[in-house]
């Protein structure tokens, strides 16, 4: 594969699999099944639980190809320029549609979008562009141009895995188990991997649907108008001095729930995963304190059981 900044974390994690592979055929051996399994499946959970989270990162490995190649869009460097300047355009009209974004094996990322045809007209079906780079950066290139999202998705490289929040571990306090719902939300945003989970976390804080539970913010919009009503009964200066804070704060919720849901709208066009130099850290081995850029660290393999699962 290519040079590229997160392979020293690649190489780490796939370490780090091969680590809890061999630990957890070493336990297996020292419980026979004939004995007490509770100690043993005690044991054994750890590196179990290494490879749910992490053996999608395997089978994403698997798919790439040996000599990863460049889309074949038959594009020459004039058609290219004259492409990105449309697309850029259309970006900045609101016009430009994103469909799928991914990461290749250079740590590049692409983006299939839609744009409107050039002979703009209506009954012409939208240009599908691949575009390279950051969509809303003036590095953005058009790399491909196709009549239909099936011929520019049949022409992009394999994705490679995507990134996470928090590349090192969450935060402390993220670490308990899910109380209140909002706790399960930010549990579900710092797992998320791709930008329509962020905006469906914020659609359960902010959605009014008619027949089911309002939105966490709502419900906060509903708190502070009782509590304004409560504090207008106390029928004393102090009460309507309240009651108008309470009102004010209110207004400022609803005004939140329409950003929030704007915000939540853009998250879901962007189509966007995180860049794969945001790899978790392994579970078991050392993490590395600062991913290597440029370079793919050869390090010799560690020994790995024989026994070892195989995984596709």
């Amino acid at each position: 594969m290519p040079p590229a900044r997160h392979h020293a974390r690649w190489h780490l994690l796939i370490s780090d699999l091969a680590h809890a592979a061999d630990q957890a055929i070493r336990i297996l051996d020292e419980h026979p099944a004939s004995q007490d399994t509770t100690s043993r499946d005690a044991q054994l959970w750890p590196y179990l639980q290494t490879w749910g989270e992490h053996d999608i990162l395997l089978r994403d490995l698997a798919l790439q190809p040996v000599h990863p190649q460049e889309p074949d869009t038959s594009l020459g460097a004039e058609a290219q320029e004259w492409w990105t300047v449309r697309a850029r355009s259309a970006r900045s009209r609101g016009l430009l549609q994103p469909r799928e974004s991914l990461y290749d094996a250079t740590g590049r990322q692409l983006t299939i979008a839609f744009v409107p045809h050039p002979d703009d007209d209506e009954e012409e079906e939208d240009v599908v562009l691949i575009l390279a780079g950051d969509i809303d950066s003036p590095e953005m290139r058009v790399i491909g141009r196709y009549n239909t999202d099936d011929e520019a998705i049949r022409d992009l490289p394999p994705a490679v895995p995507p990134g996470v929040l928090y590349p090192n571990g969450p935060p402390p306090d993220s670490g308990s188990p899910p109380g209140l719902p909002l706790e399960q939300l930010t549990r579900d945003v710092i797992d998320a991997q791709h930008s329509a989970s962020v905006a469906e976390a914020i659609s359960y804080v902010t959605d009014r649907p008619p027949h089911a539970p309002a939105g966490h913010i709502a419900q906060l919009t509903a708190l502070l108008d009782t509590c304004a009503t409560w504090a207008t009964a106390m029928d004393t200066r102090t009460g309507q001095e309240i009651a108008v804070r309470l009102r004010m704060l209110s207004a400022q919720t609803s005004h939140l729930i329409q950003d929030l849901a704007q915000i939540g709208g853009q998250l879901e066009e962007a189509v966007a995963v995180l860049p794969p130099h945001r790899t978790p850290a392994p579970r078991h081995l050392p993490a590395l304190r600062s991913p290597a850029v440029g370079t793919t660290p050869v390090a010799p393999a560690p020994p790995v059981s024989a026994a070892s699962a195989h995984r596709r």
